[in-house]
């Protein structure tokens, strides 16, 4: 079966009536902080290459022949890669769970992945204590559904969010939001006031014709865009003033925001610097990127990879699913040619494997994947080690034997 026929079988395609995720949780996405906080984890690691290996007597080497490498290159037949992780990595940070639907062909082969909206989904235990998936009725197992929880939390059976675990330091980071909106456009500042004289009387029946009265001229002649610049002239018996209403609240509440906005970026295992760059204690982008990356981005990717790795089966032991990290570690250009060049000069890297970091082609392989060694960058074959432990050794035997005619007297002539 190709990949293109799971179409005619709509029903070992999608296990639902399949919508887009968006997130439900109290309102939280609306949180300006947790946006950020997720967007900047979305975009980073949704973008990294996550690849499958097989361990190999000098390191590790892609295993592009395994099907999984296939799935984890390109995981949907509807959405790019990018756009499949980046739902499923922000549908895990909003609900806790993600669960990614396995397409089999007729021989039992996974043929591609799509991903599921998690509140549709109720995991149970079956009596072998195996996973169960309901999904609108339908019952599923761990054959049909790849289940990733979030790491914090988890129960056994499903996970919860950094939202679902921190829910009322968000709550209090809303209404701190909403209180200082409502503090500096009512109170503090500069406000204008308008004194009425006693032809408007004082009775309710009376406010309510000031209202009616007041309220359409101030917005045709007073405020707005198209009133800017000209002078403002009162209503007939009234007198138009301001009041200035300075407070020392400004600076209590900015602390207090910052504090809790601090502990919510902690939730996320993020760094406030890197949110909020004035607060930046770091002397370069690179230190800053390290400490995102070890805090935040690999134990949530090593994570991933891990629930990934479930899918081999037991005989696959050698194989492993990993990201690639090395795109957040890049440094200026500069100094990225002053390391790869020390790692060429002292033997650590081939020409090829340095031209490879730069995204340059490779050169000749009888130079590029060459190591050489700093003793005046031979290359360390061992025809040149051969020979530089010869000269060495010749070397030696020549100031032996010099030692061995010198004159005991101190006189060489005799």
């Amino acid at each position: 079966m190709s990949v293109f026929d799971i179409f005619k079988k709509k029903r070992d395609f999608i296990p639902h009536n399949y919508n887009t995720y968006s997130p439900l949780t109290f309102n939280a996405e609306e949180d300006p902080l947790v946006s950020s906080c997720i967007d900047k984890i979305v975009n980073t690691l949704s973008v990294l290459p996550i690849r499958l290996y097989s361990h190999t007597t000098s390191g590790k080497k892609q295993a592009v022949g395994h099907w999984l490498f296939r799935i984890l290159e390109d995981p949907a037949i509807e959405e790019t890669s990018t756009l499949f992780y980046s739902s499923l990595i922000r549908q895990l940070l909003y609900t806790g769970n993600a669960y990614v639907y396995l397409c089999r062909g007729s021989k039992g082969e996974v043929l591609t992945t799509k991903l599921v909206d998690s509140r549709r989904v109720i995991v149970k235990r079956s009596e072998d204590y195996r996973k169960l998936f309901n999904i609108d009725g339908k019952v599923y197992t761990e054959r049909d559904i790849l289940h990733i929880p979030y790491m914090t939390g988890y129960n056994g059976t499903r996970g919860y969010s950094p939202i679902d675990l921190n829910r009322d330091l968000i709550n209090l980071h809303q209404a701190l939001l909403l209180y200082i909106n409502n503090y500096f456009n009512n109170s503090v500042g500069s406000r204008k006031v308008i004194e009425f004289g006693d032809s408007w009387g004082n009775k309710p029946a009376d406010m309510e014709k000031l209202y009616a009265t007041i309220i359409p001229y101030l917005n045709k002649f007073v405020i707005g865009p198209n009133n800017a610049g000209k002078m403002m002239i009162p209503p007939p018996d009234t007198k138009i003033g301001s009041i200035d209403q300075a407070s020392n609240v400004q600076a209590e509440l900015s602390s207090l925001l910052t504090m809790v906005e601090k502990q919510i970026s902690q939730c996320f295992n993020i760094p406030y610097e890197v949110l909020d760059s004035s607060a930046s204690k770091y002397g370069s982008l690179e230190q800053k990127q390290i400490d995102f990356l070890q805090s935040c981005i690999l134990p949530l990717g090593n994570h991933i990879s891990e629930c990934y790795m479930k899918l081999l089966t037991p005989s696959e032991k050698n194989l492993f699913v990993e990201y690639s990290y090395s795109n957040m570690l890049k440094s200026d250009f500069k100094s990225t040619i002053e390391y790869l060049s020390k790692e060429v000069q002292s033997g650590l890297l081939t020409i090829n494997e340095a031209r490879g970091k730069l995204g340059l082609d490779n050169v000749e392989p009888e130079v590029g994947d060459i190591l050489f060694m700093p003793a005046n960058l031979l290359p360390l074959t061992p025809e040149n080690v051969e020979a530089i432990l010869a000269k060495s050794k010749l070397a030696l035997d020549e100031l032996n034997n010099k030692v061995d005619d010198h004159n005991i007297s101190g006189d060489d002539n005799e």
